[in-house]
């Protein structure tokens, strides 16, 4: 039996997250592909965290142990900046002992804390692989050495990794696509569909999401035949000044019977919401992967993306499996969807086959475990 671990060196909270609910919301494929390889192999697999408590503490679930490091303080408020947190005790646990492969959870900027974990890991000769989130890379000798000495790099979408190898901190190296996989038999679609559009936003509600669009596109297909055109939007609010922004145009707007805020929903809620929408809708222009994109087009539900690089682009093939547009065009592009409903019909058949095929919870595991097998031959 062997060890595996995937640490994000950072709090659940510098990540958004509540620490307590951390097993339920954050880094959900990683840990259903963890349960199923620990299934399948007997590995011990655990997800680990730093936690501003200060002690270490962790429990189980489904197979998986969870680990919580605490973070070291500073006077200078470093210690709730998830680059630049570190944690003492990770690293003399490290020290003491080390898992037979380590997969390093960070942004492409990494952290100093992560190169010292590195160093530790390969000092014990144990491995580690990068994992990388985000679009944003700092070329410094700290990271190339960090980069290099792993056994390889993991990333999410096709997209990010062909950015990569175009950049000379990444030339050379091993990097694979780990895609983010959903539970296709929970999110799934239902069989009957609506008879007015309904739209539905998953996600925080803060001014980059650009939420508005959303809300001027329910106002132009009210006004263009579909008077009980709905808009469902779910999420907490981050920012409180935005929140009244678009309070504020839902009302001059008179969309208060179209427009509908539901706040926070917990995960195990979304599939009901997924499966009666008609489309979902992701108006950002600065848009990285997003899971609540692929659990939308699991349920059969096309999503309505900005044409940006990040996660909608690299999944989305407008007018094929869902839609992709410019800010300005975007509210046009969701009324000439629901105007064209044979064409609709094939999109969100072939939102649903998209997943199924690349990014259902199957094909993340099957990276995993080959992942870790390369790692387990050094």
């Amino acid at each position: 039996m062997k060890s595996i671990s995937l640490l994000h060196p950072f709090t659940p909270q510098a990540a958004g997250v509540v620490e307590k609910s951390v097993a339920v919301y954050h880094s959900q494929p990683h840990l259903k592909a963890l349960q199923l390889l620990a299934e399948e192999t007997g590995h011990s697999c655990r997800m680990e965290y730093f936690t501003p408590r200060w002690f270490q503490y962790g429990f189980k679930t489904q197979k998986v142990d969870y680990t919580f490091y605490p973070v070291d303080f500073t006077w200078n408020g470093n210690h709730k900046k998830w680059k630049k947190q570190k944690s003492s005790p990770c690293l003399r646990a490290y020290k003491a002992q080390t898992p037979d492969v380590t997969i390093i959870n960070m942004s492409g900027h990494s952290s100093p804390f992560s190169h010292q974990l590195a160093k530790t890991i390969l000092k014990n000769k144990k491995q580690y692989i990068a994992m990388l989130g985000g679009q944003h890379y700092t070329d410094t000798p700290a990271n190339r050495e960090y980069y290099k000495n792993a056994n390889h790099i993991l990333v999410h979408t096709q997209l990010q990794k062909r950015e990569m190898e175009r950049l000379e901190l990444f030339k050379g190296l091993d990097i694979r696509v780990f895609p983010l996989g959903v539970d296709c038999e929970v999110f799934s679609p239902k069989k009957t569909k609506n008879s007015s559009p309904q739209l539905l936003y998953v996600g925080r509600i803060v001014e980059l999401k650009r939420i508005h669009l959303a809300i001027e596109a329910i106002r132009l297909l009210k006004n263009n035949g579909f008077p009980k055109a709905h808009l469902n939007i779910i999420g907490p609010i981050f920012s409180e000044a935005y929140f009244r922004e678009l309070k504020n145009l839902v009302k001059d707007c008179n969309l208060e019977p179209n427009v509908s805020f539901l706040g926070h929903k917990p995960h195990s809620e979304l599939p009901t919401y997924f499966q009666e929408a008609d489309l979902f809708t992701l108006p950002s222009d600065k848009e990285t992967f997003g899971m609540v994109m692929i659990e939308a087009m699991a349920c059969g539900t096309p999503v309505a993306g900005i044409d940006c690089p990040g996660g909608p682009a690299d999944v989305i093939v407008h007018l094929k499996n869902g839609l992709l547009s410019t800010p300005e065009n975007y509210c046009k592009t969701v009324l000439d969807y629901f105007l064209n409903p044979e064409q609709a019909k094939n999109i969100e058949s072939n939102a649903r086959k998209k997943v199924l095929d690349e990014y259902s919870i199957q094909a993340t595991f099957k990276v995993l475990r080959e992942s870790v097998q390369s790692a387990l031959k050094v």
